[in-house]
């Protein structure tokens, strides 16, 4: 086999393998299948971060998506949980609740999901008043994602 034959299958099979690496990686990518600025109906405050929403996606065709506040963690209400963090739980929810019920208007920007057929998304929450999520941090009642897990809420 002649050297230009050899460097021909080489530069090929690293193009295949550069194809091949690179392709799944697109597929990891953000999709926001409802772009820009969307006024949505609050339906219901499932978790301080998880709240469930309706929307039209065209006029007269209402969606329903359970929206999660990415990068937000809050304390949880669970059995294994010390009873600082159960209260603060309980104090974020009703927090988040309020600040929800009290807004005139809520949008969702950017929604992220994975298919535009998810039933949940990922978005900040945005009010007339702000952020769901800087508000929910600014009371100490949730922390990004990046503060260790075992990090204590008391």
């Amino acid at each position: 086999m002649s050297k230009k034959n050899r460097l021909k299958r080489c530069g090929m099979r690293m193009l295949t393998g550069l194809f091949t690496c690179c392709v799944p990686l697109l597929a990891l990518a953000d999709y926001v299948p409802f772009p820009g600025k969307l006024a949505v109906h609050l339906l219901d405050v499932e978790a301080p971060n998880i709240i469930f929403v309706n929307f039209e996606t065209w006029p007269g065709f209402p969606r329903s998506v359970q929206v999660i506040l990415p990068d937000t963690v809050v304390p949880e209400d669970v059995p294994q949980a010390d009873s600082c963090e159960r209260e603060k739980a309980q104090k974020a929810l009703g927090f988040t609740r309020e600040y929800l019920a009290g807004s005139g208007k809520i949008y969702v920007k950017d929604m992220r999901m994975n298919t535009s057929a998810d039933q949940q998304a990922y978005s900040d929450i945005l009010t007339d008043k702000g952020s769901l999520s800087q508000a929910l941090r600014k009371e100490g009642l949730a922390r990004s994602d990046s503060v260790p897990a075992d990090t204590s809420w008391c």
